[in-house]
């Protein structure tokens, strides 16, 4: 397979070294292209219209390539600063192993500008998408401009990318008055349609963080998504590295990820479905379990965009922090790797070098807020927690108080932070919001007596069983939040709604209905 270059932009080195950038010359007027540019008529087939031709002059064509190389579309992570982490993998066949390209690196020339037409290059450069990554490029692009908003889009061959917009983070320690999160997790494409991702494309978002279950790795069983072609050999439950790269393949087609993608920055943590349902990475289950893991952990880091580096075998870091100015402080936790067991009353559930570096950097920055996001809760919503406790006295004990961002359940719960739960007379130390799936378990609004068994705690203020995503705009006086629900997911194009919104007051921690 030959893949030409495109004559109207400059001709990539033949070196496979990473080349060095070159310098060059907001949603709010951002028109999201239709699906990310890339419509799936069906599972097995995917057209592409990428919206770049309009600043080229030409059709997109299909080049040498047997059909779209971007059809998996693009994405951005991680953002700092003076950076952000662009991706996209190339996958002109996504479902086969593999995805259509030759066993040999080839090169991807990128661009990051300050308007969507792409008259002002903000910067660019060159770099390879290699085989041993299954073709995926993350780009750590630098040199931009603190606290502003940007478009990308890729090109290999002839071929043009999606646009993608994203943006990076206010200057350390700079004056901020506003920035809007997002948190979602638990998205099962054989259950439903990612509706919820499609308005969460829509909506005002700065950064969006997503906190497990990107994929689901168990077998594939029946009739999915109305009747959607799903071949054999993505069907079977994952457990080799090409296994897991189909999974991932298989969801990235989706228009609506794949939109919600190409909005705004992600940050993104796994929770235990990019391995296997509930594994506990600290426990010694033998070389299998240990080869899966590094097999799932692999395919992770291909297809996010993430700033982490790529794994080694099952070990692989993706705790961080950073912060947005003078407002925010954010740390991503792991909550599989390290675990052993949930209340073992002496090793942590992050195990106990993460939960060291997380208590010791509770202060790393000087911020109103302090926010840690986990892909499940640090401990039941409803039973006592030796981690917790800890982590929860160390941020007592310092001042700070805590708003946790978690997932897994499949139901929101947004409940204060006691210091000692379950003792409801024990103080509040800060918020936590358990967000609802995308669409794992299918169509809300879930048992009345399972949530009627989660409002008997009085430190829990809220309980929502449908599928959807919740909306964040932190300030320097509060945090005001929103669920957003979506009505049904086990067919498409369901209506959204705001279910219920929530305030923070920055001076006193609690949760208030609003």
């Amino acid at each position: 397979m030959s893949i030409l270059m495109d004559a109207r932009i400059p001709a990539l080195s033949n070196d496979e070294s990473e080349r060095p950038a070159m310098q060059g010359s907001s949603r709010r007027n951002f028109l999201i292209v239709s699906s990310a540019a890339v419509a799936a008529t069906a599972v097995g087939g995917v057209t592409a219209t990428p919206a770049l031709a309009a600043t080229t002059g030409t059709s997109p064509g299909i080049g040498n390539f047997s059909s779209y190389p971007f059809s998996l579309g693009v994405a951005s992570g991680d953002p700092l600063p003076d950076s952000v982490i662009l991706w996209t993998r190339i996958a002109p066949e996504p479902l086969m192993i593999g995805s259509g390209m030759p066993n040999r690196p080839v090169p991807v020339h990128w661009q990051v500008a300050d308007d969507e037409a792409f008259t002002q290059i903000a910067v660019e450069g060159e770099t390879f998408a290699r085989p041993e990554n299954n073709h995926a490029v993350h780009v750590d692009v630098r040199g931009l401009r603190p606290g502003r908003w940007y478009f990308y889009r890729f090109r290999c061959g002839s071929e043009l990318s999606p646009v993608g917009r994203t943006r990076t983070l206010p200057a350390p320690g700079a004056p901020v008055s506003s920035f809007t999160v997002t948190h979602i997790s638990c998205q099962n494409w054989a259950v439903g349609y990612f509706t919820a991702l499609k308005y969460m494309a829509e909506d005002n978002i700065d950064l969006a963080f997503h906190l497990g279950d990107y994929i689901y790795e168990g077998a594939i069983n029946g009739v999915v998504r109305g009747g959607a072609y799903v071949p054999d050999t993505i069907r079977a439950a994952c457990r080799s590295v090409d296994e897991y790269r189909l999974r991932y393949s298989l969801y990235k087609t989706d228009p609506e990820l794949q939109a919600a993608h190409a909005a705004y920055p992600w940050a993104i943590v796994w929770d235990d479905h990019e391995v296997s349902n509930d594994y506990a990475g600290g426990v010694d289950h033998g070389p299998a379990q240990l080869a899966r893991r590094a097999a799932g952990y692999r395919a992770w880091w291909e297809n996010t965009p993430t700033r982490v580096d790529p794994p080694v075998g099952p070990d692989e870091r993706i705790y961080r922090r950073f912060a947005v100015g003078n407002l925010v402080q954010f740390d991503m936790l792991d909550s599989r790797e390290y675990r052993t067991a949930d209340n073992d009353p002496l090793i942590s559930k992050l195990g106990d070098e993460q939960e060291t570096w997380l208590i010791d950097g509770i202060n790393a920055y000087d911020t109103t807020w302090n926010v840690a996001a986990v892909g499940q809760q640090l401990g039941g919503v409803n039973a006592n927690s030796p981690t917790r406790n800890r982590i929860y006295e160390a941020y007592y004990d310092r001042g700070v108080a805590p708003v946790i961002l978690a997932g897994d359940l499949h139901w929101t719960i947004v409940s204060d932070a006691l210091l000692a739960i379950p003792d409801a007379s024990s103080p509040v130390v800060g918020e936590q919001f358990i967000v609802t799936s995308v669409t794992s378990t299918g169509d809300g609004p879930g048992s009345q007596a399972t949530k009627n068994g989660w409002l008997k705690n009085p430190w829990v203020k809220y309980v929502d069983g449908y599928r959807g995503y919740i909306r964040s705009t932190f300030t320097p006086t509060g945090v005001y939040s929103t669920q957003r629900d979506v009505q049904f997911v086990t067919r498409p194009n369901a209506p959204v709604w705001d279910a219920q919104n929530f305030f923070i007051d920055a001076k006193k921690p609690g949760i208030q209905l609003a």
